[in-house]
């Protein structure tokens, strides 16, 4: 197996060099394809800054901390999962549509984020689109992530997409292949105007070039000038179906912002009445687009990080989404590496055997592996500062509760009398202490 990120170095708020081992010297005895590492520690002990120099690390090629050892190498694809609103992975484009150097076709982002401070709902489902539209994901939707995701969502298996061409672009648009040709490295500097349509860097622009076919080109180009201006897309178990245009068309629309989501309607498994996708709770939504980025998104070999997967999910879902990432990751991954930050104990308990832990609430980050039979409230004693020094009802209420959450048992009598005592234990503790974090995610609610 091909262990595909070592270590990573970064600089703290406070200007010092902080270097973290992400891989257990035991962790390589697992037979799995791709490594696991979770990432935990207090508020402000750099979770999310380590996150954003893997990014930068892998995707500009930057030379490995090892000097090339341990088979530490550059990945084709970075996949990055936001389940927070204030990530801080990086961004492709900026306010003025000049383009980063992260505008590159390994690097994925599947969050609500744009610039700096907007949010788009829509934006995780146009670039998981981006991806289910591709012929060589055809056979996916077979695969168990996508009855999963739409499970979790309460929604039928099959999705109607309203897509909407950009019209406003067509006096601008000319000759879209040669406008694609005429990218340069130096253009990535010039803000979004009519004479750079369509708005990519020179590195997607190569790319397009041999993803995507001169007919496919030239029938975007007619359809953004002539068409209508609305596109109906169904997908379902069977893939994708457009009765006007070939959905690899829809495709490069999409990655050239010349064709955009406009809304996507759903049925209700249980009501079987129609509503928008946009409806869906919060905590639904983050599962069915989480689980359908992964799924659609993962080439054979890359690097996946996810920032605060358990953010906005019951307890159960917690622990579900992670068994769902776990199973594309082992279906699709040839060799890989799979990078989780998270607050949550219940995250961490779904780890998998011979995966890392990493904390780093300490100056010297620790690390430790997953056993075989570890379970949450075991991790709990070491990664969230659960200790024996707390008072033993302290302790004992919080590890039942995070028994009984593991096997499902969190609608019974038990459990639900175990509320006002993590309640009344939560108001007891200081602000800073770490267990807040753990009663959080068992009363699911968001962390203060």
């Amino acid at each position: 197996m091909v262990i595909l990120v070592n270590a990573v170095q970064f600089e703290t708020w406070g200007g010092n060099t902080k270097r973290v081992q992400l891989i257990h010297p035991e962790s390589t005895k697992s037979a799995r394809r791709f490594e696991t590492t979770i990432i935990t520690g207090q508020n402000g002990s750099h979770k999310s800054t380590l996150l954003k120099q893997l990014v930068s690390d892998l995707t500009l090629l930057k030379p490995p901390l090892d000097g090339g050892a341990a088979a530490q190498r550059s990945p084709p694809q970075v996949i990055c999962i936001s389940g927070s609103l204030a990530d801080r992975f990086p961004q492709k484009e900026l306010p003025g549509g000049a383009r980063t150097s992260f505008d590159v076709p390994n690097y994925t982002y599947f969050g609500q984020r744009i610039y700096s401070n907007l949010l788009s709902k829509k934006a995780p489902v146009e670039t998981m689109l981006s991806f289910a539209l591709s012929p060589s994901r055809s056979e996916r939707y077979s695969w168990e992530f996508y009855s999963e995701a739409h499970k979790h969502a309460g929604i039928e298996l099959s999705v109607e997409y309203s897509l909407n061409l950009r019209i406003d672009k067509r006096n601008g648009l000319g000759d879209l292949l040669n406008a694609v040709r005429a990218k340069t490295p130096e253009s990535d500097s010039d803000r979004a105007s009519a004479r750079s349509l369509p708005h990519v860097s020179y590195k997607v622009a190569q790319w397009l070039l041999k993803e995507f076919s001169e007919d496919d080109f030239f029938t975007l180009q007619k359809l953004v000038t002539n068409g209508k201006r609305q596109i109906n897309l169904t997908i379902d178990t069977s893939g994708p179906r457009c009765e006007t245009v070939d959905t690899n068309v829809l495709r490069l629309g999409l990655l050239t912002d010349l064709i955009v989501l406009i809304d996507a309607t759903v049925v209700g498994a249980l009501s079987k009445t129609k509503f928008s996708m946009f409806e869906l709770s919060s905590g639904e939504y983050h599962m069915f687009t989480t689980i359908l980025g992964i799924g659609f998104g993962l080439a054979d070999s890359a690097v996946v990080l996810i920032d605060e997967p358990e953010n906005n999910l019951h307890p159960q879902w917690q622990r579900a989404l992670m068994t769902a990432v776990f199973d594309v990751c082992g279906r699709a991954l040839e060799t890989g590496h799979l990078i989780v930050s998270t607050h949550s104990p219940l995250i961490v308990g779904a780890a998998l055997e011979g995966s890392t832990i990493v904390d780093l609430t300490t100056e010297e980050p620790q690390l430790s592996i997953v056993n075989y039979g570890a379970s949450s409230d075991e991790l709990l004693l070491t990664q969230f500062g659960v200790g024996s020094s707390r008072n033993r009802l302290v302790v004992d209420t919080v590890q039942r509760a995070i028994y009984l959450i593991e096997r499902g048992n969190f609608n019974n009598s038990e459990f639900e009398s175990l509320i006002p005592k993590l309640t009344a234990i939560r108001e007891a503790l200081t602000d800073d202490d770490p267990m807040i974090e753990v009663i959080n995610a068992l009363l699911d609610e968001e962390t203060v």
